[in-house]
């Protein structure tokens, strides 16, 4: 089966719509989080075969090795992710999600007689984006869990935490960088709201990590160590939710501003996003800049970048888009869109994503690049966000639950670490949306009160 009939066979598969009876949703209150319940359908299981996980941990492979350029921009100290680095020598994002397409069981079936390498590219066509920080741990352990044993990704994501461990001989703590940052996460990640005291114990329970520190904690712990850290840090440094919506919005920074901290910080991390506050240049926090040279996405600095010049020039005199017969993209997002199978002539919808510094939907362009409304708004986003990378806007499956009839589109969630120095599956997580919600159409899947979830496992 060559690459263009097995592309096509995946668009196949997530064109028709798949019927299976999933059982009722159940609503999870038992798990502490602000945030709570969590709507499941525990009878429903999906099993990626062993050529899927396998072409998901060749991606894997590749995505560590793209870091390499960006560690080095981001480099301020010799001593900078030096835990950063596998057996094998390579640099390590030690956890990663994988968010994306959701795989039709269609073509799961049709996986298992395909070459490894053939799935390799379908899937790195259908890939939103990686993630080197994952988050909610206790809701992704308790998830799925019948109270009688531990759940697939609990016991392989608690195997990963003992890895690290017994290869670096040394405990591991959660860091939040921020004041907001670390409150944030003890509401909704462990359930303790409104200044409510968290213990070792209960980060261990709740987690598998030995503590949980905020800024100050971190800060007087170097300092009755006479500035040194005893753990090894698992650093949580995304920008707020505020800053995400207004890019121009100041943070406060206590640990990152401070030269010293921010040392020992990249000198004892395990996660590969710790910037300079205020710098642009080498930010690696929240990067999509991997995606380009994973063939995942394109990268534009300006409208211009993505324009032939003849058609640059005639939109900037005020030509319109329509009336322009000559060659219209350039080269380069030609030849991108193309390997993609998408043709050149500026029809196809689009989603454009800032390159650094983002997650989730905020700052997201979709439509047409024909589309003056969707350039227009690009530009903007160009002048308040910097650099950003283009996709082909991409289709969500749908599957339709014949227990109460009940429509979803649904992305798949993939969760990989390292164990003994090779990638390890940790399972998933089907973010299900009903397709009548406003977010459903709006494009945008990102979880929330109306999200119900399936469970991935091998």
């Amino acid at each position: 089966m060559d690459a263009v009939k097995v592309v096509s066979f995946f668009d196949r598969c997530v064109e028709e719509m798949t019927m299976s009876k999933l059982g009722n949703v159940v609503a999870r209150d038992d798990i502490q989080s602000s945030i709570r319940p969590f709507n499941i359908l525990p009878g429903y299981k999906v099993t990626y075969p062993e050529g899927v996980i396998q072409a998901f941990a060749a991606l894997y492979r590749e995505y560590n090795r793209a870091f390499t350029p960006l560690v080095e921009a981001n480099r301020e100290w010799d001593s900078d992710y030096q835990w950063c680095v596998g057996r094998s020598g390579e640099l390590a994002n030690w956890g990663v999600q994988i968010d994306m397409v959701g795989l039709p069981q269609a073509f799961l079936d049709g996986a298992t007689n395909m070459p490894v390498s053939a799935v390799v590219e379908i899937l790195r066509r259908r890939i939103f984006e990686i993630e080197n920080s994952l988050a909610m741990y206790h809701m992704l352990e308790m998830l799925f869990s019948d109270g009688q044993k531990d759940s697939f990704f609990k016991v392989r994501f608690r195997a990963t935490l003992a890895d690290l461990r017994r290869q670096f001989n040394r405990p591991i703590a959660l860091l939040a960088v921020t004041d907001s940052k670390y409150a944030a996460m003890k509401a909704i990640e462990f359930g303790r709201e409104n200044g409510a005291s968290l213990s070792d114990a209960e980060v261990q329970t709740l987690s598998g990590f030995d503590r949980f520190f905020g800024p100050e904690e971190f800060r007087r712990h170097v300092e009755e160590n006479r500035g040194r850290c005893e753990y090894l840090l698992y650093a949580r440094t995304s920008d707020p939710v505020a800053k995400l919506k207004d890019p121009t919005l100041q943070v406060d920074q206590p640990l990152l501003s401070n030269p010293m901290m921010r040392r020992i910080i990249k000198a004892h991390t395990l996660t590969m996003n710790v910037d300079t506050p205020g710098i642009a240049y080498g930010r690696i926090n929240d990067t999509k800049e991997y995606m380009p040279a994973l063939g995942m996405a394109f990268r534009a600095h300006a409208e211009a970048d993505l324009l032939s010049p003849r058609l640059a020039a005639h939109l900037s005199v005020g030509g319109m888009y329509a009336d322009f017969k000559g060659a219209q993209l350039s080269d380069e997002f030609a030849s991108f869109l193309t390997s993609h199978g998408i043709d050149s002539t500026g029809d196809a919808p689009l989603r454009a994503k800032p390159l650094k510094g983002a997650y989730g939907c905020y700052g997201h362009v979709t439509g047409p690049l024909k589309d003056n409304r969707f350039r227009q708004e690009l530009r903007r986003n160009f002048r308040r966000r910097g650099e950003y990378v283009i996709q082909p806007e991409m289709a969500t499956p749908t599957i339709m639950n014949e227990t109460d009839g009940m429509v979803y589109n649904y992305i798949d969630r993939v969760f990989f670490g390292m164990i003994g120095g090779r990638p390890e599956f940790l399972g998933g997580v089907r973010s299900m949306m009903p397709v009548e919600s406003v977010e459903a159409q709006s494009g945008r899947n990102h979880g929330n009160t109306a999200t119900v979830s399936g469970e991935i496992i091998a």
